[in-house]
């Protein structure tokens, strides 16, 4: 076990049509400091914390200083709306990679997730961590409706030079996302075939490309309440325990072959 993946599955201050996560948006004990003390224990080095918006989680920022105090590599996924200027510091100190969700240039991205200016704060947000010279990894979800916005998207980004990685994930027709299928399936070959102009650049950062059948069933979940879960390709979530279990390493253990080594082990 190397990689843990802290997602908050409450709830989430945007509300995307081709969002997959299933938010429950029920009263919880939020147990994210917990979850990350427990994976210190377990000899985890790696903690992707991840959406929602782990910026607008009142336990994130405590749980993250406990990450980085304990020597895990801390990766923060966020869509950028609930970063502050405070948090600049804070990300500055205690966040190892940050991962900022881009889906289109200008009203292309505000459009697609559905929130006004949202453009405009992320790029604020990625002028000043370039200032900072803070790692970037930016996350695009790729579908039906923004594939003409990928060189758009390439194009902005090649300004930049702190960017690391640049993920673009394919759309996932899993859990609540199947509903919206119609609306943003794209298939493998419209995929390869959208992103085939990116293997002439030159690149000045690494470019992921993840078809969903990559990624489903290559990722161990957590949510900020200890469950542990994973996809499946029908598209379901799979609980496993949780990690708080006394024999949780046993039962993680059986799931190892299942586990893609590719996003298993990115940050190590």
């Amino acid at each position: 076990m190397k990689r843990i993946i802290l997602t908050y599955n409450q709830s989430c201050n945007l509300a995307c049509d081709f969002c997959y996560v299933n938010f429950h948006h029920q009263k919880i004990e939020d147990k994210a400091y917990e979850v990350v003390a427990r994976a210190i224990s377990l000899d985890f080095n790696v903690i992707t914390f991840g959406g929602g918006d782990s910026f607008s989680k009142s336990s994130f920022r405590k749980a993250c200083i406990l990450a980085k105090e304990h020597g895990l590599f801390t990766q923060v996924d966020t869509n950028g709306i609930s970063i502050t200027q405070s948090d600049y510091e804070f990300i500055e100190k205690y966040v190892d990679l940050i991962g900022i969700s881009l889906d289109g240039v200008g009203e292309a991205h505000n459009s697609i997730r559905k929130s006004k200016n949202l453009y405009t704060k992320v790029n604020t947000i990625l002028e000043t961590l370039t200032d900072l010279k803070i790692r970037i990894k930016i996350n695009t979800i790729l579908t039906k409706q923004n594939k003409k916005s990928i060189y758009d998207i390439y194009r902005y980004l090649m300004k930049y030079d702190n960017i690391d990685c640049w993920s673009i994930y394919q759309f996932f027709p899993i859990s609540v996302a199947r509903k919206n299928k119609d609306m943003f399936e794209i298939l493998n070959n419209d995929f390869d075939d959208t992103l085939s102009f990116l293997d002439k650049e030159d690149s000045k950062f690494k470019i992921e490309k993840f078809k969903y059948s990559d990624r489903v069933t290559g990722y161990i979940f957590c949510d900020e309440q200890g469950k542990l879960y994973t996809n499946s390709l029908e598209g379901d979530y799979r609980d496993i325990c949780s990690i708080f279990d006394l024999d949780v390493e046993e039962k993680l253990f059986r799931f190892n072959e299942f586990i893609n080594p590719k996003t298993r082990d990115r940050y190590i």
